[in-house]
């Protein structure tokens, strides 16, 4: 006799309480705080304990009987294996497991639960079956806002490697800016740390430092083929070397002869700082030295790996009698090839991914 007095009980009020418990436990409608409405029983089978009602295009069904709570047939569960193996997915997220329901639009899902804390946030997958692709995006509760994952392998050819590989890429369509955050989402400072954004308005990429913002130096712009292709390139990959403007918040303003500018070879963990005014290249790690504009050391004729340093021109005084110079090697794959009509060869360092454990190293 439980049924007939249940249904009762829903009929006199007007089946709030099927309204109260969809706003419960449907992360969709828990979003938005409220939910009114009809809900028709299934059949007149007093004992029958299916009622159904539609919200905008879903179908929600509740058997007050068995308490099953279905959406469009679908039951709260987990996130299907084509979308846990997808490669998007399995970077950010791991082997971590989501419980799931129904959203809004078909073939898609929305954790039952939100992360981080106060923050207040849910995920929503979605896979297209015809075109084989995954969209998870990420919806903050409290501002409304929302952010679309995007493949880091989209910026491959753009952007230099540590750009890609260390981070994950959230684009918010709102502010028209793409944010770099930590690649694993689990992270106490997941949201927080974003130490960059790509502006779409400016295509600027800029640190998100208040102190001293810096700007991203395009690998493509004549200013960085130069400095590369006749320094660098010595050292290591284009893509395992980038450069950022000092001082960004004023760069327009600045004359193009008065800029400071960080080049960082992130494999080999060492940076070097040009100043435009001196047109001086000088070394982090060894303060008292630059880079040397003659490249020919004098011996080891044919080696065209590795970078020359000097001693600074304000240093000389004190090194009149005793100059010395240091050769930076990077660690490799060493290449030789004869030189036609020359007794000597061409002596190269190929820098294999398959030796990464050894790539930040380097010799002198």
């Amino acid at each position: 006799m439980v049924q007939p007095t249940i249904a009762e009980f829903l009929q006199k009020t007007s089946y709030q309480s099927l309204n109260e418990f969809a706003t419960t436990y449907w992360a969709v409608i828990k979003t938005k705080g409220s939910m009114n409405e009809q809900w028709k029983k299934r059949n007149e089978d007093i004992y029958d304990g299916w009622y159904d009602c539609r919200y905008e295009s879903r179908y929600i069904s509740i058997d007050c009987i068995k308490g099953t709570f279905l959406f469009d047939g679908m039951t709260i569960g987990l996130l299907p294996e084509k979308i846990t193996s997808n490669e998007l997915f399995v970077r950010v997220f791991g082997e971590h497991i989501f419980e799931v329901q129904a959203a809004k639009s078909s073939n898609t899902y929305i954790t039952k639960h939100s992360y981080h804390g106060d923050r207040r946030i849910q995920y929503e997958f979605h896979f297209n079956d015809q075109i084989e692709c995954l969209t998870i995006t990420e919806r903050h509760i409290q501002t409304n806002g929302i952010f679309e994952l995007i493949p880091h392998n989209c910026f491959e050819t753009e952007l230099p490697d540590m750009f890609v590989s260390n981070h994950s890429h959230w684009w918010n369509a709102k502010d028209q800016t793409v944010e770099f955050r930590p690649v694993h989402f689990n992270g106490t400072d997941f949201l927080n740390n974003k130490p960059y954004i790509l502006s779409i308005e400016t295509g600027y990429i800029i640190t998100t430092e208040i102190v001293n913002t810096q700007i991203l130096v395009n690998q493509s712009s004549a200013f960085f083929e130069n400095l590369f292709n006749r320094y660098f390139i010595r050292l290591d990959d284009k893509s395992c070397v980038y450069m950022m403007i000092d001082n960004a918040s004023h760069f327009i303003q600045l004359p193009l002869n008065d800029i400071i500018i960080h080049i960082h070879l992130s494999r080999l963990r060492i940076a070097f700082k040009y100043n435009s005014n001196s047109g001086m290249i000088t070394s982090r790690e060894y303060s008292d030295m630059c880079i040397d504009e003659n490249q020919w050391l004098g011996t080891l004729t044919g080696l065209i790996s590795g970078l020359l340093l000097a001693t600074l021109p304000i240093n000389n005084h004190r090194l009149a009698h005793y100059p010395y110079r240091k050769l930076i090697v990077p660690f490799g794959q060493i290449h030789g090839a004869e030189v036609l009509h020359n007794n000597y060869q061409t002596i190269t360092i190929q820098r294999k991914s398959f030796l990464k454990k050894y790539l930040h190293h380097y010799f002198f």
